[in-house]
C-alpha cells in the first residue's frame, strides 16, 4: 500500500464545513469571554443591568435545568423570601433561576 492510498483513507472536511466549524468555535470562545466578564462583574458586585439568557449557553456536558421565566422568577423569589444580608445562596445547575435571582437583586426588589 502506498502513502497516497493511506492519505485517501484520512477523512477530510469540506471547506464549507471547516468554515462552519471555525464559526462555531469562534462563537463558543466569544460566549466564554462574555461569561467570564459577567462573572467578574458579579464577583465585584458591579452588576447594574438585568441579565439575559443569551449570555448563557447550554452545556451538553453538564446537568442543567432550564425553567420558564415564570417558574425561574418564582424559585428566585422563594430563595430570597427569608434571606438576610448575611445569607449566601448558591444556584447550581439552574442558569435560568440564577438570572432571575440576579435580576431581582439588581432591581432591588
Amino acid at each position: 500500500m502506498s502513502s497516497a492510498d493511506d492519505e485517501d483513507d484520512i477523512p477530510k472536511l469540506s471547506a464549507a464545513t471547516l468554515a462552519l466549524l471555525g464559526d462555531f468555535y469562534s462563537e463558543q470562545e466569544q460566549n466564554k469571554q462574555q461569561f467570564e466578564d459577567l462573572k467578574a462583574q458579579t464577583e465585584d458586585d458591579r452588576l447594574q443591568t438585568p441579565l439575559s439568557m443569551t449570555l448563557f449557553t447550554e452545556d451538553w456536558n453538564a446537568s442543567q435545568f432550564w425553567y420558564s421565566d415564570e417558574t425561574a422568577v418564582l424559585l428566585a423569589e422563594q430563595l430570597l423570601r427569608d434571606s438576610t444580608k448575611e445569607t449566601r445562596i448558591a444556584v447550581v445547575s439552574a442558569p435560568s433561576v440564577f438570572i432571575q435571582l440576579k435580576n431581582i437583586l439588581v432591581r432591588g426588589n
